[in-house]
């Protein structure tokens, strides 16, 4: 029988091995830009057929290491294993029109919810999906709003950006719905502001797509305190999806400009790729969850551009933050 150090010296190099095999696999899978601003190449993990109208714009990862992207006009949940086998998680369709699939946000069961805009009481707002696929509605929405991006509070409630009615909804976990901020910040200038939303460093942080700023919403015990611009900049205009490292740098997926840029804590702003490196219109971004991922940042490519539908990652060097999962 093998001692308890020799089991976790055969597991560290199990671990070690698998971790080197995924990255060997990623080296060759990458389209050959070169590393800059010290970070790795944009490696391709999933490519799209845009003949069947396969857009990606939500994305999520779970603990497991599943990748989930939301297809927003086929109201497909599609999903990707570790080992790589791809398959369609469920199909929502609801409403007249079966409605547009964006955020994605997971908990720690591998529960999914989505924001699926079908402008229809009764459909339209947060679906929840079961591992096993099965769907239901777990938060009716204003119709007259776009329900964008998701973040999971410590507590298990999901706050969600409204794109059009530039606020912040407050969904407990059973299902209760406020309005947890509204603020002119949020809000669009022609067609979406409150967007991509993330918590760090006791604040909650959120893109505004039109106006190209980050805003930075002050918390405390009771909730939103203040909101102020953290950093504006043409170089945000388009700003989506946006996810921290550990080193509380914020990475800012930038879709009409096909760029993915760093802002620092000092709110220095650097292009770490772009068109060239085949983004196309991206959209929702996410750390890796696994041991081997917790350095990779993830992001979906909608195709709106050029036609070429991805989900693609990069080796920031750095962790990202570790989020809440969702309910207890």
């Amino acid at each position: 029988m093998l001692s308890a150090r020799r089991l976790l010296k055969t597991a560290l190099v199990l671990v070690a091995s698998l971790c080197s095999r995924a990255q060997t696999a990623d080296l060759a899978a990458s389209n050959g830009i070169p590393a800059n601003q010290n970070v790795g190449p944009v490696i391709t993990v999933a490519t799209f057929d845009v003949t069947q109208s396969e857009f990606p714009e939500g994305l999520a990862i779970d603990k497991w290491g599943n990748l989930y992207a939301a297809l927003t006009f086929t109201g497909e949940i599609w999903k990707m294993t570790p080992e790589g086998e791809q398959s369609i998680l469920t199909t929502l369709s609801v409403g007249s029109s079966g409605g547009l699939l964006v955020g994605l946000a997971v908990d720690k069961e591998g529960n999914l919810y989505v924001c699926d805009a079908t402008f229809e009481s009764g459909t339209h707002g947060i679906w929840k999906v079961a591992p096993n696929g099965a769907s239901s509605l777990f938060a009716a929405l204003d119709r007259s709003g776009f329900p964008n991006a998701m973040a999971f509070d410590e507590t298990g409630n999901l706050l969600v950006t409204d794109s059009s009615l530039g606020l912040i909804w407050k969904i407990s976990p059973s299902g209760q719905t406020a309005i947890w901020f509204k603020d002119p910040l949020l809000s669009p200038v022609t067609s979406f502001g409150a967007n991509g939303i993330e918590f760090d460093r006791g604040a909650l942080w959120v893109a505004n797509t039109d106006q190209g700023t980050i805003v930075r919403i002050e918390l405390d015990d009771d909730g939103p305190r203040q909101a102020e611009v953290f950093v504006q900049s043409p170089a945000l205009v388009g700003a989506d999806g946006i996810a921290f490292d550990v080193r509380h740098n914020l990475y800012v997926a930038v879709d009409s400009q096909n760029t993915l840029v760093r802002v620092s804590p000092n709110r220095r702003i650097t292009t770490l790729a772009g068109a060239s490196g085949g983004l196309d219109y991206p959209a929702s971004t996410s750390f890796g969850e696994t041991s081997c991922h917790r350095k990779f940042l993830f992001w979906t490519n909608g195709g709106i551009d050029f036609g070429t539908p991805s989900i693609q990652k990069m080796d920031i060097g750095i962790p990202g933050v570790a989020l809440p999962l969702g309910q207890e």
